[in-house]
């Protein structure tokens, strides 16, 4: 184990723990959210709903059994009339098959029954005016069962009319569909349509009046409303109707629907003269002779989608057009919805109107939490002169992950952004062999490797992998593989427009041929036998993949599916899709003195050196999984810790944190030692007690040894716990690990003691409370002093919505461990102040120098309002010329700006307060400082526009600031030392 003489190397985690109990009720502990917070605004679409009024939605509903899909014959006779629609109506003169002679009467008798070839046919009661289609009539007197026509007297959901059902169906999705600012539109009597309700207006208060008083009397002049809307958007002047609109839309992010729901194409539409026109136009459009003239709707919706309607100077927002036919297959419909940039439904009934309304609002809502095509930068890693960037777009959630030299002298990235040594999307999307991907279960009584493929389809299939049906099992497996894409997918898939999913939480990890400092004899030969190991980079991805790339071509080798995530693969085919989490977490890699097995489960021979990866799921699931991966072309699945693992009374929730692997001591071992994995439980565990605890595996075999429980208490239920990520140090250098430190989610620093070779003697002590309005979410950096250490660590946390307007103060402290049993509160510390200063274009932070003298540490308040901490810190140097690297982040309160902005902090690791050399290049100052007042100072922090950070430090004490846009900028640091040379951090905003 490679620990300094002054710095204890540490290995992190992430998911939180207690040590006190305060106002339980103050943070927010909502649902771990699924989609990548910085792209989840907080502005409601306006959804503007076109309800058809005309005559014909009068019509009563078609018969659940008919298919509008099939021609249906009727019953053709010489010397009659026949008309392509039947009109009925308890008054008036309605249309029915006469004959030539009879001229065109009609038995006022019987004008509620129509006597066709001797069948009869009551109309459903009460009657109101009809138009059906002939081919539903010859369906209904031809083809019907008696069982079918004579229902439409009895069945109450057949006696309805059509304007009923889209009353009705527009009421409960207002009522249920939240986070929408719905509106209602009309056809008017004549010419246009009319405002009902403005977008926002139409709530469940409102909308059962607002539809009630719609009536189905109007013509069907679709294009001239769609103009209007149009006009409404735009807040220009009403065409039809007086006055001038208002628009409404708020905010210069906010996405804009309309959502058409007819009967029918329309009749009796003037000209469209937007600059997409192209039908001709009728001279008189509302000539009777010219009902069914060619309709602009479509050419309406292009305008609408391709033109701008933002009142915000420098935005473009169109607005997007579905359209719904009712009982209905239209192609007008369908290019209207196609150049509205929407989508098309037809329906047949109340409960398929009530679907594709459903569906519409799905589609809508995925692409308003998915953001406009943002393309974001994700976890990244530099390694031997070389930056591997992971990021990814949304809506389509295609990951890309790319390699870009260095210069080692200016720390310039070469070929940046356009010109990367590679893409590994890109390359796996242009890959015509066969991949190699792997999954792994119990089979035949053993947990052993299986080919994640069509061939075994049918085992893949059972309840103890993917659990679904074995006849569609064909299908799904080879859509995850990507073996269709840029063919045709099954029918109900959505289209994949790359072979690789998101990255966005799981940093990459590099390993290549074994380089650790151990120096006995078999690790010796270890190296040597694998001295040329091809060197991989895995990372996570939302596809539900492990990746392992070829660092040098970024091919892919191997992709492994943890069998935790089988389940629920079938969730990534939906369309439209919500994103979904899957392989998000921390992945470690050490090499670890272990007896591992082969492929098949059977035990590998005697124990020996291996290279172990223990990797976590974050948001994606909660479990752990371990992967033997000696050999970089043969992954060899070890186990998986999950939340039904029995060997875990507090349960596993999300796996969050970044395993540890470390060596212990051990009596019960023959060796006197045992390598295991240290893993948080995790948020949102399975127990009722939600508490938090530290668990702690064999590394060969997944079994839990112990679980140190530390949230026990009473009120954890209420207020739920989980442990963030650990470090651990050597404090005796014996090499190994003896005390790990971590924090938890009610702001509490525990100290867990694992020193004894005796299971039993290992406990935890909380050393200190900072309360629950400030949770710790991210490991803390330790340095090992004579007496006591130093733990270093900030408070706040950022994963579920409710953490993106939270406003507690947060802190960041040094904290003085002498290894007794107090429990420090901030009262213990000394404070520093911050002042901020702003010089040549850039905002900087100062500190105070006050001493810490008899006090246990130092602590700073961040004073940026929603400001936190929730990337792990880094000490470097030693003593009093020693600093403390950290980032904060303080979440866009616009929500049409994703992610937001932070500072990079450096402070004095003794005191907290300003450093003793210059740590940042100040433009114009050779000394480092900037002018406060009459005198000069040294900076402390940096603000940073947007975007995240992830300094590798390094002798020159390089940072790169990594902006939410994609953006990479290498930042110099004025002076330092780094004790352990290239080292990455994790980025500020850890998504």
């Amino acid at each position: 184990m490679r620990i300094s003489n002054f710095h204890a190397r540490k290995i992190l985690l992430l998911a939180a723990i207690l040590c006190s109990v305060g106002i339980l009720a103050a943070m927010s502990f909502a649902a771990i959210s699924q989609y990548p917070l910085f792209l989840t605004g907080s502005v409601q679409p306006n959804v503007m709903i076109l309800l058809d009024n005309s005559g014909s939605m009068n019509t009563i509903m078609e018969h659940r059994d008919y298919s509008p899909g099939t021609v249906y014959s009727g019953s053709f006779r010489g010397g009659e009339i026949y008309f392509n629609r039947i009109d009925y109506s308890k008054s008036g003169n309605p249309y029915y098959l006469v004959s030539r002679d009879t001229g065109h009467t009609v038995d006022g008798n019987n004008q509620n029954q129509y006597t066709v070839n001797g069948r009869s046919i009551t109309l459903p009661f009460p009657y109101v005016d009809t138009r059906w289609n002939g081919n539903y009539l010859n369906w209904l007197f031809f083809h019907a069962t008696a069982a079918q026509y004579g229902s439409l007297a009895t069945d109450a959901s057949i006696r309805v009319t059509r304007i009923q059902t889209a009353r009705s169906v527009i009421s409960d999705v207002v009522k249920n569909v939240s986070g929408v600012r719905f509106g209602l539109f009309k056809l008017n009597n004549s010419q246009g349509g009319s405002k009902v309700k403005d977008c926002g207006a139409l709530t469940p208060t409102t909308v059962d009046a607002a539809v009630d008083g719609i009536n189905a009397e109007t013509w069907t002049p679709l294009g001239e409303t769609l103009s209007e809307i149009w006009q409404y958007f735009r807040g220009g002047d009403s065409l039809y109707n007086s006055g001038t609109y208002t628009t409404p839309i708020t905010n210069g992010c906010q996405k804009n629907y309309t959502i058409i729901v007819t009967d029918g194409e329309p009749t009796y539409d003037n000209c469209y003269q937007g600059p997409f026109a192209s039908y001709g136009c009728p001279k008189d459009p509302y000539d009777k002779e010219n009902e069914n003239a060619p309709s602009h709707l479509a050419d309406v919706a292009k305008d609408m989608h391709d033109g701008n309607a933002s009142p915000f100077s420098g935005r473009v927002q169109n607005v997007s057009t579905y359209t719904i036919g009712l009982t209905l297959d239209s192609a007008l419909l369908d290019q209207t919805a196609v150049n509205g940039g929407g989508k098309y439904f037809t329906t047949t009934s109340g409960i398929s109107l009530a679907t594709a309304v459903q569906n519409a609002l799905a589609d809508i809502v995925s692409k308003m939490a998915a953001g406009s095509s943002v393309a974001v930068n994700t976890p990244f890693l530099n390694s031997n002169s070389t930056l591997y960037r992971a990021r990814f777009k949304s809506p389509d959630w295609n990951g890309y992950l790319e390699a870009f030299k260095l210069d080692a002298a200016t720390g310039a990235i070469i070929g940046y952004p356009n010109s990367p040594e590679w893409e590994a999307g890109s390359r796996l999307n242009s890959r015509s062999s066969a991949r190699a991907i792997y999954t792994a279960g119990v089979d035949g009584g053993t947990y052993k490797r299986l080919e994640y493929s069509t061939a075994n389809g049918t085992k893949l299939a059972g309840a103890g992998f993917m659990n679904f049906s074995s006849a569609k099992a064909s299908d799904l497996i080879g859509y995850i593989r990507g073996d269709r894409y840029g063919t045709t997918n099954p029918a109900g898939y959505r289209n994949r427009t790359s072979k690789l999913g998101d990255i966005i939480s799981s940093s990459p990890v590099v390993y290549g041929p074994p380089d650790g400092v151990y120096t006995d004899a078999a690790y010796k030969a270890f190296k040597r036998d694998w001295a040329t190991r091809t060197s991989l980079i895995l990372a996570g991805a939302n596809d539900g993949m492990l990746h392992a790339f070829d660092a040098a071509t970024g091919d892919e080798a191997w992709a492994f599916i943890p069998n935790i995530l089988l389940s629920k693969l079938k969730l990534l085919r939906n369309d439209p899709y919500t994103h979904t989490s899957y392989v998000n977490g921390a992945i470690t890699v050490a090499d670890a003195y272990i007896q591992t097995k082969n492929a098949d489960g059977t035990t590998a021979g005697t124990a020996g050196w291996r290279s172990i990866a223990v990797c976590g799921l974050r948001d994606g699931g909660k479990g752990y999984f371990a992967l033997d991966i000696t050999d970089s072309a043969n992954p060899i699945p070890l186990w998986e810790l999950t939340a039904t693992s029995s060997a875990t009374p507090n349960g596993l929730g999300y796996s969050f944190g970044t395993p540890l692997i470390l060596k212990l001591r051990d009596e019960a071992a023959t060796s006197g030692f045992r390598w295991v994995a240290a893993l948080a439980n995790g948020y949102e565990g399975p127990t009722s007690s939600k508490a938090a605890s530290l668990i702690i595996a064999d590394l060969a075999t997944g079994a839990v040894i112990n679980e140190i429980v530390v949230d026990k208490s009473a009120f954890s239920g209420v207020s739920p716990n989980g442990l963030a990520s650990p470090a651990a140090i050597d404090r005796d250098m014996d090499g190994f690990a003896d005390t790990l430190y971590a924090g938890d989610l009610k702001g509490n620093m525990w100290r867990f003691d694992v020193s004894s070779a005796k299971m039993a003697q290992w406990k935890a002590d909380c050393i200190f409370s900072a309360g629950v309005t400030q949770p710790i979410t991210a490991a803390p950096d330790v340095v090992v002093r004579l007496g006591y250490q130093y733990v270093f660590f900030g408070t706040g946390k950022y994963l579920d919505e409710g953490d993106k307007t939270t406003s507690f103060t947060q802190s960041f402290y040094g904290v003085k461990d002498d290894n007794s049993t107090k429990n420090l509160t901030q009262a213990d510390l000394v404070g520093q102040t911050i002042t901020e200063v702003t010089y040549s274009g850039a905002v900087y932070r100062t500190l105070s120098s006050f001493t810490v003298g008899s006090k246990d540490g130092w602590y700073l308040d961040l004073p940026g309002k929603g400001e936190r901490v929730i990337a792990e810190p880094e000490a470097t140097g030693t003593n009093d010329a020693g600093k403390v690297k950290f980032t904060t982040f303080i979440p866009s309160t616009d929500p049409c700006e994703p992610g937001g902005k932070g500072w990079r902090m450096q402070v004095n690791m003794e005191t907290g307060g300003e450093p003793k050399k210059s740590v940042f290049v100040v433009p114009g100052r050779p000394d480092g400082t900037v002018p406060v007042g009459d005198s000069s100072r040294r900076p402390s922090g940096m603000l940073l526009s947007s975007g995240t950070v992830a300094p590798p430090g390094g002798t020159n004490d390089l940072d790169i600031i990594q902006k939410i846009d994609t953006g990479l900028e290498p930042k110099q640091d004025e002076s330092g030392t780094h004790q352990f040379g290239l080292r990455s951090w994790r980025q500020l905003l850890s998504i």
